[in-house]
């Protein structure tokens, strides 16, 4: 099947920043034709695909139901390129059986009580918004020898904002044609995907962006030692000055007075007595961080 005319449930958490395989950029380049997906399977790939179905058994068995393999693709309502097809379902009921199968190095990140990698979780949330279910189990076997199975309720709130991440990346990116910021892990796709006559700008930009954000961390080291020699500088002068309201010097006068400020509010009491909820409103800002990737670290 050609995947390029529609993003599916499993490559949202790419366009989310979530996904451990896949970048935003990567899958713009597939839907965008600049990179071609192998149409052969790797050994792990297709042992995988194999052990689905051993694994499908295994929770049939345990749960003592009967699975039907469902092959119908489901397409959103009003954005016709947004579509899943779902692995099982539970007969006579809506609930979902997602399948997966990992190697022996992830099951610590599945042996989690009441957790799931957020790529698997905005996968199956994806799949119950689009399918208009509520309730999806997945059952995952580990290295061969270890099961685990959790279970996901749907979450209104995240599937709005899964619509809204498609809906921005399928216009503003794939129809735009236009690449969505590059990551560290793109620099074999940023080679890939651009003409060679290109490659030094791109990479000269790619260095650039490299150089801004280690001058950002050095300046915020810089402005995080300045701060704390100014309010040194300021409990010195506060002790000098003492209970009185100020000193004057010849140059400067230093006011230490007793000012009225906001009051402040006992959230936690609020809380207790249930009044919190009823003024709080949800508030959010995009904060810029920035760490040291995996290996880049000083030993």
């Amino acid at each position: 099947m050609d995947r390029k005319g529609f993003i599916g449930a499993s490559e949202v958490s790419a366009i989310l920043g979530l996904n451990p395989f896949c970048t935003a950029l990567n899958l713009w380049a597939l839907k965008t034709g600049k990179l071609e997906k192998p149409e052969e399977a790797t050994e792990g790939q297709e042992w995988g695909k194999r052990l689905e179905r051993v694994v499908s058994h295994k929770f049939a068995e345990k749960h003592n139901v009967k699975l039907i393999a469902y092959k119908k693709r489901f397409v959103h309502p009003t954005m016709s390129f947004f579509s899943c097809e779902l692995d099982n379902i539970i007969a006579s009921t809506t609930e979902i059986v997602e399948i997966k199968t990992v190697n022996a190095f992830d099951w610590k990140k599945w042996d989690k009580p009441d957790e799931l990698p957020a790529y698997v979780i905005v996968q199956v949330m994806a799949q119950m918004g689009l399918t208009g279910r509520t309730k999806a189990w997945v059952a995952v076997l580990c290295g061969g020898q270890k099961y685990i199975e959790k279970e996901v309720s749907f979450d209104a709130e995240l599937w709005s904002k899964i619509e809204q991440a498609v809906k921005d990346f399928w216009e503003n990116f794939v129809i735009a044609n236009t690449p969505p910021l590059a990551t560290s892990d793109d620099k074999e796709t940023l080679l890939e995907i651009f003409p060679k006559e290109l490659d030094a700008e791109m990479l000269q930009n790619y260095q650039d962006m490299e150089n801004d954000i280690a001058r950002r961390q050095e300046l915020a080291m810089h402005i995080d030692a300045m701060k704390e020699e100014k309010e040194g500088i300021e409990n010195k002068l506060r002790q000098i000055i003492g209970e009185h309201t100020g000193i004057i010097t010849q140059k400067y006068t230093v006011k230490n007075k007793l000012q009225r400020t906001a009051p402040k509010i006992d959230f936690d009491a609020m809380k207790i007595d249930n009044i919190y909820g009823k003024y709080a409103t949800d508030n959010f800002t995009r904060v810029l961080r920035i760490t040291l990737n995996k290996g880049e670290r000083d030993v």
